[in-house]
């Protein structure tokens, strides 16, 4: 099987494990939760959109793709992007799930909002297309992608605007149309049962969202969890820390050997090791040779 189609493999009902995701923007972060043992990562809009000091909403699918392929080139780890509305139609899905896909992203997840999308999103305020030419667009990238093992995750934001029932026919509609998985952000208990009960498909959480442990979320039907946005909150914390620290004159609360150390292990996980041995075989060889 191919890389592609063994990630499409967990993504089941039931599935065999909860696969995890944490947020990852670049390649240090995706190889640091590498490390820790994650094999999946989730590349957010939102945290992208953020990190770029824009909304999500004004992202390009360059930037996407070219954030995805920074991780992939350089990180032994599945990539889950958050693909948004696809920019634009289905015409435009198509173009997206090609530069995705190539990038080397093994799923993405696209949404029912309007194209192009709106910065108000981040407010809770939604903009619903029409269920069928929602469905239109995950044919489309049904039909774009070079391997069926690459996943098509259709993401529901009606249950806040039209209920749960019509969130479910949305849902069934997308599968019909060729997502793999759905993702249809229940906000309370009773959502999750309506949703666990209301489709045999396999799902998708966010871990912002409700959650449950991982052997419920799997018995519920659940094969995905996502993290849109702990990198950022994180990352944002200890940056703000620091500066402040730096401003007030009395650092960033770590000596300097503490310093190093960490620049040493930071090059570790990005394997600098290896490029020191590439050019110790090459470039700095030849200039040990030729000696002072």
């Amino acid at each position: 099987m191919t890389p592609f189609q063994v990630f499409r493999a967990r993504m089941t009902r039931p599935a065999a494990d909860l696969v995890v995701a944490p947020l990852c923007l670049d390649a240090l972060s995706a190889a640091l939760a590498r490390q820790v043992g994650f094999d999946t990562i989730y590349l957010g809009g939102g945290g992208l959109g953020y990190a770029r000091g824009v909304s999500e909403a004004l992202l390009t699918a360059t930037e996407l793709a070219e954030a995805t392929r920074a991780i992939t080139e350089r990180v032994d780890v599945a990539v889950v992007v958050d693909g948004g509305v696809g920019f634009g139609d289905a015409l435009h899905m198509d173009r997206t799930i090609r530069m995705i896909e190539g990038a080397g992203a093994r799923a993405i997840e696209i949404e029912d909002q309007i194209a192009p999308k709106r910065a108000h999103h981040h407010k809770g305020i939604e903009h619903l297309i029409p269920a069928d030419e929602m469905a239109g667009k995950i044919r489309a990238a049904a039909g774009a992608r070079r391997d069926d093992g690459f996943v098509i995750i259709a993401r529901c934001n009606a249950i806040r605007h039209e209920g749960v029932e019509r969130a479910l026919e949305r849902a069934a509609a997308y599968v019909e149309a060729g997502a793999d998985l759905l993702m249809l952000l229940p906000r309370t208990d009773a959502e999750f049962e309506a949703v666990s009960n209301g489709t045999t498909a396999p799902l998708a959480a966010m871990s912002i969202g409700v959650q449950r442990p991982a052997t419920e979320m799997r018995a519920a039907g659940y094969a995905l969890s996502v993290d849109p946005m702990s990198a950022t909150v994180l990352g944002y914390r200890a940056l703000k820390a620091g500066y402040e620290g730096l401003k007030a004159g009395a650092g960033i609360g770590l000596a300097s050997d503490e310093i190093r150390a960490i620049i040493a292990e930071i090059g570790a996980t990005i394997g600098m090791d290896a490029l020191y041995a590439l050019e110790a075989r090459t470039t700095e060889r030849q200039t040990a040779a030729a000696g002072p």
